[in-house]
């Protein structure tokens, strides 16, 4: 699919193309880092194998734009095609050199023609606090705010997190540790798929016009396996409610092939009728010490959290996260 707007010209991306490959690689990798410096590099070995095995359940198009004969920015469009049938998640980025000419509204135009065609009024876009100029411009609006907060491991109090499962660990009686790499033991998955799909109902939402995803035991199973075929370690820590034998707790730590030195913390939820035990400090501090052992190089870990999220931000203080910047979810009409 090509389109022209006056000097920019706007190609989907093919998987086949080296050079435009390379492009694309370079635009999702510089133009983050340019506005955010210490954010990590995007894993290349992940951006390659993701043109080639897709993510179920989810529809992804790139447009890269040239200007002049030059490449100067892309589009991701993202469609899901299990829920929110409805919107589209759009990841606009132009390389700095090329903006304010016009391309981020050409990327921008084309990704709502495109998704319209495809059944979409509505998308979404998530861009740190800085980039509002635009997202306005184009009628979205901020509808959560996230921050992203840092923990430096070199800065470990070992005996702080000692002391806090030492707190902890006595409310927790009745509870027991699991721990996996990648994709769950199948005597968990299913419990890990519902945690999964409450996900957005527990979590805070602002006015986010956007349903809570439902995923089975299948469904996890494929999107797990899919994302180690990405080149990812992802470490998990679960918590075991004995009585029932069922996983009540479950928090994730995601390392990179290609960037050993970075971590991003993912998913900490606990189940509304297991909280205050303590499980959520004691998975998130259990599951940091499982990642270290089995990643030395690691140094830093990212997280985002809603900014409203008083309690979990609670617990990443008290674990050495310090906030860095501040992130705003966007949400406008394109029908």
């Amino acid at each position: 699919m090509t389109q022209e707007y006056s000097s920019i010209k706007i190609v989907e991306l093919r998987a086949d193309d080296p050079a435009a490959v390379d492009a694309a690689y370079r635009i999702v990798n510089e133009v983050p880092i340019a506005h955010v410096p210490d954010l990590p590099p995007y894993c290349r070995y992940e951006h390659d194998m993701r043109l080639r095995v897709p993510m179920p359940d989810s529809e992804r198009h790139t447009f890269l734009a040239y200007r002049d004969g030059e490449v100067a920015g892309s589009v991701q469009a993202d469609l899901p095609c299990r829920d929110n049938l409805d919107k589209a998640h759009f990841d606009i980025l132009v390389l700095p050199e090329a903006c304010r000419q016009g391309v981020g509204r050409a990327l921008f135009e084309h990704a709502a023609a495109f998704a319209r065609g495809k059944g979409r009024t509505s998308a979404l876009g998530f861009s740190p606090f800085g980039a509002e100029g635009f997202a306005r411009s184009i009628g979205f609006e901020p509808k959560l705010t996230d921050a992203r907060r840092r923990l430096d491991l070199s800065t470990v109090d070992e005996a702080e997190f000692d002391r806090l499962l030492a707190e902890g660990l006595p409310k927790a009686t009745g509870y027991s540790l699991v721990r996996w790499c990648n994709v769950p033991p199948e005597e968990l998955i299913e419990d890990v798929a519902a945690l999964d799909s409450s996900f957005l109902d527990e979590t805070p939402m602002g006015d986010l016009d956007y349903e809570a995803e439902k995923v089975d035991a299948d469904q996890f199973r494929v999107k797990s396996e899919t994302r180690a075929r990405y080149g990812s370690r992802t470490y998990h820590t679960g918590i075991l409610h004995d009585a029932s034998g069922r996983l009540v707790t479950w928090s994730a730590l995601r390392v990179a092939k290609t960037i050993d030195w970075h971590a991003w913390q993912l998913i900490t939820l606990v189940h509304p009728k297991h909280r205050g035990h303590r499980l959520g400090v004691i998975s998130k501090i259990e599951n940091l010490r499982y990642m270290r052992a089995n990643e030395p190089s690691v140094r830093i870990i990212d997280t985002f959290n809603a900014e409203v999220n008083s309690h979990m931000i609670a617990i990443n203080e008290a674990m050495g996260f310090r906030f860095r910047e501040r992130w705003a979810n966007w949400q406008g009409s394109i029908a």
